[in-house]
């Protein structure tokens, strides 16, 4: 019997957790389950999509399922939404169900949005229309005797020392880049609110194609989000509000890497960026990270910021893709891809 595609709710729940018990690590079940009701709940209005299940039955068993996201974007000026696939979740058994499941989501006229598998699913990607733009992570390193104990653990005596002179030579490298000036402050959110909505109407008449980025998104994101805290920096400016960096608390247990979450300012100035970087590098430091990495889609303005701040390795990691499902749309896409502004939050790697 030929497998079938439905459409269902978060009521699928335990269903889909007990398919990724079969072939997921149980710490990555746990974390479905636990960020569950937060993913189907994002601050987008009574006019948004609903947040939905691709589900694959095949004599009646669940066989499969993809949880299909939904975003909010200001594109060209309007506020648009996107459709994004992630929880990937297939039954190894059942050959060809991925494609099954690529084909249902690229059904209909929907925006979409997303980072694939790997580079296969990728291909398969753009093989059924989805437009790709690379990505980019860069890595700073804050501790390297620490990092290189954790390669060579032989190096483990000398791991504080080199810490020691490590900080201090990146200290006084950065005395000749980017600092503060009189006037000018990086201090911790408190909260989100009508400051910061100003501080995004401003941000986003520079960025063509972004994710709404409003208070109600940094709430949910930052401050709702179950599996981690963040800390959110905020660059002001003569008491302006100019910018912000959220950082994750958590870090990477076998790689010792924590994640410069997101980072924006009002217009892309690589000082003002160079600045958040900096402080974020220093936070990551204080909660015991090795290596700060930083994840985006190819931007000027972020990676030479990023360079200037200590990132000084960068390697390209899987690309964003953008479909657009209507014919009339599907002509401006190159331009809007690549106008898009992307970063670790945008995705689902945190959760």
């Amino acid at each position: 019997m030929a497998v079938t595609i439905e459409t269902r709710g978060s009521e699928i729940r335990d269903t889909f957790l007990a398919k990724m018990a079969e072939t997921f690590d149980a710490q990555a079940v746990e974390r479905k389950a636990r960020a569950w009701d937060w993913i189907f709940n994002p601050p987008l209005g009574p006019d948004a999509p609903a947040v939905r299940v691709l589900t694959a039955w095949r004599d009646g068993r669940f066989v499969g399922g993809s949880i299909t996201g939904v975003s909010a974007y200001m594109l060209r000026g309007e506020r648009r939404y996107f459709l994004s696939p992630y929880g990937t979740n297939i039954d190894p058994k059942e050959r060809g169900l991925g494609i099954n499941l690529i084909k249902a989501f690229y059904a209909g006229p929907a925006r979409r949005i997303g980072i694939p598998i790997d580079e296969r699913f990728a291909r398969v990607n753009e093989k059924y229309g989805a437009h790709s733009k690379a990505r980019f992570q860069m890595f700073a390193p804050l501790r390297a005797g620490s990092a290189l104990a954790r390669r060579k653990p032989a190096a483990a005596p000398v791991a504080g020392p080199v810490n020691a002179v490590w900080s201090a030579w990146r200290a006084l490298s950065g005395l000749g880049g980017s600092r503060l000036r009189p006037g000018e402050s990086i201090t911790v959110a408190q909260e989100f609110g009508a400051e910061h909505d100003a501080f995004w109407q401003k941000a986003v008449t520079h960025h063509p194609f972004i994710q709404v980025r409003d208070s109600a998104f940094m709430v949910w994101r930052f401050r709702d989000m179950p599996l981690q805290k963040y800390d959110v920096l905020q660059l002001r400016r003569d008491g302006e509000l100019r910018g912000y960096v959220a950082i994750g608390h958590d870090t990477d247990p076998k790689r010792g890497t924590a994640q410069v979450t997101d980072i924006l300012t009002i217009d892309d100035d690589p000082r003002d960026l160079a600045l958040l970087f900096r402080a974020a590098s220093r936070r990551l430091e204080d909660l015991g990270a090795e290596v700060a990495v930083f994840g985006c889609v190819v931007n000027e303005a972020l990676m030479q910021a990023a360079r200037m701040a200590g990132f000084s390795r960068s390697k390209p990691t899987r690309p964003a893709q953008i479909y657009y499902g209507a014919a009339e749309d599907a002509v401006s896409l190159d331009e809007d891809l690549g106008r898009l502004y992307l970063t670790r939050a945008d995705q689902d790697e945190d959760y």
